[in-house]
C-alpha cells in the first residue's frame, strides 16, 4: 500500500515539473474548476515554506475537530435513540410485570404450568402494542411458551438478558442479533409471585433495524454536512493562498529585484489591506534607494571633480615651476603661493570628508567647554572679510554687548559658523549683503545669518540638510556640509533650521541653550590655532 502510495506521489511531482516546462491548457468545466480548487493544495505539499506549514497546520486542526465532532455527534445520536429506546423497554415491562404479577397470579392460590400459560396467553392477547414490540413469557425452564408474534420460538434459542436477570433476581437487557440475523433489544423482568416456582419471566423485544437505519440517515447527513464544511473551507483557504501568498512570492520576488540593484521595479498594489500597506512601503523604500543611489553617484562625481580642480592646479603650477626654475622668482613665488592654498583646499576638503565619515559611524567626539560664542564669531567674520571684500560683498556682524556664555565644542561650533556663512557669500551676487545678528531669549541664544541670494526652491527646503543633496549643482562642494552643521548643533542640543524664499534669499538660525552662571567660570579665549583650523573647514556646498 505504501509503495503504491508512493508511485502515485511520484507520479503527481513528475506531471507537475512536465507542466513547468512545457504549459498546459487548463482543463475547462468541471475538470477544470476542481484543478483550479486542488492546484495550490498539490504544489503547497510537494512545496516548501509558509504555505506549506500553513497547509499541515490548518487541516490537522480542522481534521481534529471534525474527528471530535465527528465521535461526538454519533455518540449523542446513539445515546438519544438506544437509551430512550431502552428506558421505554424498562418502563413498559417493568409495568407489565407487575401488573401481570397483580392481576393473573394473585387469583388462586397454585399455578401450574398450563395454568401459567394460559393467563400469559390472556395477556399477551390484551396487549394493546403488540405491533410495535413483541411480548414473550417464560417459564421456570427458560423456554418461551407464549409470544405475541404468534411464531413458535426454537427450543433451542439462547435469551441472554433471561439468563442476566435470573442470575440478578430481577431483570437483564441484551442488544444483538437474534436467529434470524435482525438487530433486536430485549428486556427481561423476573416475575415475583408465590403462586410461581421463581424461574418465570416476561421479555418484551422491539427490532432496532428502524432505528439502525434512521441513525445511519443522521450519520451520513452528518458526514455530508462535514465534507461540505471541508469543501467550504478548501476553497475559502484557496482564496486565501492566492490572495495573501501569491503576493507574499510576489513582494519576495521584487524584493530579490530590488537587492539586486534594480530601483526602478515596482509592486502593483491591489487591495487595500496589510499587504497593500506592505507594497507601499516597498515602493516608498525602492524609490528612496533610487534616490540614494542618484545621490551617492552625484557625491561622487562631486568628489572626483572637487578633488581634481585643486591636484590640476598643483600638478600643473609644479610643471610651471620646475620648468622656469630659479631664473623668474616673480612666477616661482607665485605658483608655489597657489600651490600652498590649493593643499590647503585640498585638506580642508579631505577634512569635509573625514568629519562626515566620522558622523555616519557616530566616531564624530566633542570637546566641551565653556566659551563666549559672540567672540568665536567674530573671529570667523573677520576671517571673511578680505574674502567679501575681493568678492565685491557686504559682510555686516551686528555684534552685542554683552558675553553671551555657552557649553560647547569650540572647533565645531566654528566649522558651523564658516559653513553658513561660506554658503551666505557663496549664493550670493557680487554687491549683495550678507548680515549676521545674535538675539537671547531665556536660556536660549540665537545665531542668524542672512542673505539676499538666489534662495531655495519651496520644494527642495526640506531636503537641503539630507546628505549628498544639493539644492544648485552649479556651485562647487559635496552636499555634506549642511548635513554635518545640523548634526553637530544637535550634539550641543541646539537647533539647525533654514528658512528661504526662492529670489529673495535665504535666513539660518542656530539655536544654542546658554549658561547663565559665569562668575565662578573662566571663559576661554580664541586663539590663533582654532581660527586657522577653522578656516580649513571652510565648506564648500
Amino acid at each position: 500500500m505504501l509503495d503504491r502510495l508512493k508511485g502515485l506521489w511520484d507520479n503527481v511531482l513528475k506531471s507537475k515539473s512536465k507542466s513547468d516546462q512545457k504549459p498546459r491548457e487548463t482543463p475547462s468545466g468541471f475538470r477544470g474548476m476542481v484543478r483550479q480548487l486542488f492546484l495550490p493544495y498539490i504544489e503547497m505539499i510537494s512545496g516548501k515554506g509558509i504555505t506549506r506549514r500553513w497547509l499541515f497546520t490548518t487541516f490537522s486542526i480542522l481534521g481534529t475537530m471534525i474527528v471530535l465532532i465527528f465521535i461526538v455527534s454519533v455518540s449523542l445520536i446513539n445515546n438519544y435513540y438506544y437509551n430512550n429506546i431502552q428506558q421505554i423497554l424498562d418502563q413498559r415491562v417493568s409495568v407489565a410485570a407487575d401488573y401481570f404479577s397483580q392481576t393473573a397470579l394473585s387469583t388462586t392460590g397454585s399455578f401450574s404450568d398450563n395454568d401459567y400459560q394460559l393467563a400469559a396467553q390472556s395477556f399477551v392477547e390484551g396487549f394493546e402494542d403488540k405491533n410495535k414490540m413483541e411480548v414473550q413469557f417464560i417459564n421456570s425452564k427458560g423456554r418461551i411458551v407464549v409470544t405475541s408474534s404468534g411464531f413458535e420460538p426454537p427450543a433451542d434459542e439462547i435469551i441472554p438478558d433471561y439468563e442476566i436477570a435470573r442470575i440478578s433476581g430481577k431483570y437483564g437487557t441484551w442488544n444483538g442479533d437474534n436467529e434470524n440475523k435482525e438487530h433486536i433489544f430485549a428486556v427481561t423482568y423476573m416475575l415475583d409471585s408465590p403462586n410461581l416456582r421463581g424461574a418465570e419471566a416476561i421479555r418484551m423485544v422491539v427490532s432496532l433495524q428502524p432505528t439502525d437505519s434512521a441513525v445511519s440517515r443522521t450519520i451520513i447527513m452528518i458526514t455530508i454536512v462535514m465534507l461540505l464544511v471541508i469543501m467550504f473551507i478548501s476553497v475559502s483557504s484557496s482564496y486565501f493562498i492566492r490572495s495573501i501568498v501569491n503576493p507574499v512570492k510576489n513582494i519576495t520576488n521584487i524584493a530579490g529585484h530590488i537587492a539586486s540593484g534594480d530601483f526602478s521595479i515596482r509592486l502593483e498594489k491591489e487591495h487595500d489591506d496589510e499587504i497593500g500597506d506592505l507594497m507601499d512601503s516597498i515602493n516608498a523604500m525602492a524609490a528612496e534607494l533610487a534616490l540614494s543611489e542618484k545621490a551617492k553617484n552625484d557625491f561622487i562625481s562631486s568628489v572626483s571633480h572637487e578633488l581634481r580642480t585643486p591636484l590640476t592646479a598643483i600638478k600643473g603650477w609644479s610643471e610651471t615651476v620646475l620648468m622656469c626654475g630659479a631664473s623668474d622668482e616673480a612666477m616661482m613665488k607665485r605658483g608655489l603661493g597657489i600651490i600652498i592654498n590649493e593643499t590647503e583646499r585640498l585638506s580642508g576638503l579631505v577634512e569635509q570628508l573625514l568629519d562626515f565619515s566620522r558622523m555616519q559611524s557616530g566616531r564624530m567626539v566633542m570637546n566641551f567647554q565653556m566659551l563666549d560664542i559672540v567672540a568665536e564669531i567674530d573671529d570667523v567674520v573677520f576671517m571673511f572679510k578680505e574674502k567679501a571684500k575681493n568678492e565685491g560683498k557686504r559682510l555686516t556682524f551686528y555684534e552685542p554687548e554683552e558675553v553671551i556664555p555657552v557649553m560647547g565644542d569650540r572647533n565645531r561650533l566654528r566649522q558651523v559658523i564658516i559653513i553658513v556663512i561660506d554658503n551666505a557669500m557663496k549664493y550670493s551676487e557680487p554687491g549683495g549683503e550678507i548680515y549676521i545678528y545674535t538675539s537671547v531669549c531665556d536660556d536660549k541664544m540665537t545665531i542668524g545669518v542672512r542673505d539676499h541670494g538666489c534662495g531655495i526652491p519651496a520644494e527642495q527646503l526640506p531636503k537641503v540638510k539630507q546628505k549628498f543633496y544639493k539644492a544648485n549643482n552649479d556651485k562647487g562642494g559635496f552636499g555634506i556640509g549642511l548635513a554635518v552643521a545640523d548634526e553637530i548643533i544637535s550634539r550641543h542640543n541646539g537647533e539647525f533650521n533654514i528658512d528661504s524664499v526662492e529670489g529673495d534669499g535665504t535666513n539660518v538660525t542656530i539655536t544654542l541653550p546658554i549658561v547663565r552662571q559665569t562668575s565662578a567660570i573662566e571663559i576661554s579665549p580664541p586663539s590663533e590655532s582654532t581660527s586657522e583650523k577653522g578656516e580649513n573647514n571652510n565648506e564648500q556646498k
